[in-house]
């Protein structure tokens, strides 16, 4: 739908017609430029139908209804789709915004990004705040609440009695959310977690110094438990302002390319990079369980780190034990994981250059050009390449969050006291 505005720029003061883009939203701050001086003019909407939807604009509205006028400048812009400063007509891409992605990704693609998207929309919408009930309960240590929520409002067939049953239950039911927000195009959370999941199981079976380190790190894991469900629960309630980054695992063969003159038209940095990077820190923190099974499986202890070390990672800085992993800067800890076969796509889920680049303290979102740059990285990337990289972290860390699971279920007090 695209609403039409007579606006009076705040700083040039001259008069312009303004084509809106608008869709169904919690909340999206968005900026439009003015078409006589370039200043950026910030704005806000919100609402979930035609009904309750709102518009702000930070500059004066001479008219929300008055017809366009061919003496006047226009700008047309959508929030929710990259476009250009000048759109105004259909061709080039990117000039219509309506026609853009359609015109970039070709019919099939795009109604596969469309159904992903809407499905990820869905989930954060309608399942999420059930699944952040039924694991609040489960931290509170609740059974009774959390059994009643898992089968009246999750249709669990069966009571999870134990302390581990739940565990597994609440951590199921975050997964089952995650992964439709993350999507199915180009993610590797089900091979991650499937591959740490046959080694754990085979470390356990060849080594109890294995279990026993699951046990003792698992029993210390409940605030780095409740820490990663919180940041979590923060992507997802703030899920419309980075979920347009899917949209880069859709591109063909040289079609990011065609995204690289366009501009995202949101005005909600300060949030979404907080986001990405608390994500980010918190998953380096769940890296441990990856290489402990590992170690176990390849050289028969958890703590063995063996003579083949990453390159990058300086003599003086290898690990002699998991606690000495641990305390690896994160760039180490990222290297350790990728360099085993199957979980190398940590090392661009978790983009150690990028992650420099994106939280330099001079760091910000330049709407004049709609790039993330710094002082160190004058180009920068675009701010949809930006939005990219803040689902690879959530991928990471939704991912990161099932691997942590295993050592909260071994510190199970159902299996007896720790030894």
């Amino acid at each position: 739908m695209i609403s039409r505005y007579y606006l009076k720029c705040p700083g040039c003061a001259e008069a312009f017609d303004a084509r809106l883009g608008v869709e169904p939203t919690r909340g999206t701050r968005f900026y439009l430029p003015c078409p006589h001086c370039g200043l950026p003019i910030r704005g806000s909407m919100s609402g979930t139908e035609p009904e309750n939807h709102r518009i702000a604009i930070e500059c004066e509205v001479l008219s929300d209804s008055a017809p366009e006028s061919p003496d006047r400048r226009v700008v047309t812009i959508n929030p929710f789709v990259p476009s250009r400063y000048d759109a105004d007509t259909f061709t080039p891409m990117g000039s219509f915004p309506t026609m853009t992605l359609l015109q970039a990704l070709g019919d099939d693609a795009y109604a596969k990004f469309q159904s992903e998207r809407h499905a990820a929309l869905e989930a954060g919408r309608d399942q999420w705040p059930t699944v952040r009930m039924l694991f609040q309960y489960y931290l509170q240590g609740n059974t009774g609440m959390f059994v009643r929520i898992a089968q009246q409002q999750l249709g669990l067939a069966w009571e999870p009695s134990t302390s581990h049953e739940r565990t597994t239950v609440a951590y199921q039911a975050m997964g089952a959310v995650t992964t439709v927000i993350t999507g199915t195009t180009g993610t590797t959370n089900a091979n991650v977690v499937g591959r740490f999941s046959r080694k754990h199981f085979a470390a356990i079976k060849r080594n109890k110094d294995h279990l026993a380190t699951f046990r003792r790190r698992g029993q210390s894991s409940a605030a780095l438990e409740r820490d990663v469900f919180t940041e979590l629960n923060r992507f997802v309630e703030h899920h419309e302002s980075w979920e347009m980054g899917l949209l880069g695992r859709f591109f063909g063969p040289g079609g990011k390319d065609a995204f690289d003159d366009l501009v995202l038209y949101r005005d909600e940095f300060s949030t979404v990079r907080d986001l990405y990077q608390h994500g980010f820190e918190l998953a380096c923190k769940c890296l441990w369980p990856l290489v402990a099974a590992q170690n176990t499986v390849k050289r028969g202890s958890p703590d063995d780190f063996g003579a083949v070390h990453p390159d990058r990672v300086p003599e003086k800085k290898r690990p002699r034990n998991l606690d000495k992993f641990d305390k690896l800067p994160n760039a180490f800890k990222i290297a350790y994981v990728a360099q085993v076969p199957g979980w190398e796509p940590f090392e661009s889920l978790l983009n150690n250059r990028r992650r420099n680049m994106i939280g330099h303290a001079t760091a910000h979102h330049d709407l004049q050009t709609g790039r993330v740059v710094s002082d160190e990285s004058p180009s920068g990337m675009t701010y949809l390449e930006f939005l990219g990289e803040v689902l690879g972290v959530f991928e990471a860390l939704s991912t990161l969050g099932q691997v942590l699971r295993a050592s909260r279920v071994a510190s199970s007090p159902d299996f007896g006291p720790f030894e």
